[in-house]
């Protein structure tokens, strides 16, 4: 029978073999859980840029298509950021103080007319597409979440291509009636780009508060 002594001497040897075996799958769990939190926190990060950008964008289709109301420039205000360009948030700030008359006015004014365009952007979400492993630690109502602003986005960039391609047709010789067919054809993916654009940043504000 072995003493205390040579007891105590194989705990000790069986508990650094274990040590050893079981060290770096411990160092690599923490590892991972680092590096799953960071990544986590860096989409959150980026869906908030991508929001303040979408509201901006909303905002300048609704310009350009003559649809903006004061209801739009308080929703587009909420999602600016604090430190957003000096001269957006005043400025949107000062529309809100007109009467209504004088709103609709400026608005109907600023409205693009006959063959104006409106350069529609696309934004991708490259952290969100790189960092697979870090969306399986969320919950399952923000992996929800963040399948349907994908599947948004992807709507989002549809309409981008198709008024592309009609602003495209606007500048080539065709009869008056086939350019206004493109004018409005254009202009209805604009409004699908704003109402697009207002999802995404709607779905990214559940997300944000999920």
């Amino acid at each position: 029978m072995l003493s205390d002594p040579t007891m105590e001497r194989v705990a000790l040897l069986v508990l650094g073999w274990l040590l050893g075996l079981l060290g770096p799958v411990i160092v690599d769990a923490i590892r991972r859980q680092r590096e799953n939190k960071l990544g986590r926190n860096a989409i959150r990060e980026e869906l908030r840029q991508l929001q303040r950008r979408l509201a901006t964008a909303v905002h300048s289709a609704e310009t350009h298509l003559g649809t903006l109301t004061k209801d739009r420039v308080r929703w587009t205000l909420k999602h600016l950021s604090t430190d957003a360009d000096e001269k957006t948030r005043p400025g949107l700030e000062t529309s809100l103080t007109w009467e209504d008359d004088m709103f609709r006015e400026v608005t109907r004014r600023m409205a693009a007319t006959g063959n104006g365009t409106l350069r529609l952007q696309k934004y991708g979400t490259p952290l969100l597409d790189a960092r697979v492993s870090a969306l399986w630690t969320f919950d399952t109502e923000a992996q929800r979440l963040l399948l349907e602003i994908k599947t948004a986005i992807g709507f989002l960039d549809d309409a981008v291509e198709q008024t592309r391609y009609f602003n495209e047709l606007t500048f080539k010789e065709m009869s008056s009636v086939n350019h206004n067919i493109a004018v409005e054809s254009a202009r209805s993916c604009i409004t699908t780009y704003g109402e697009r654009g207002h999802q995404v940043v709607e779905l990214i504000d559940k997300f944000l508060s999920a």
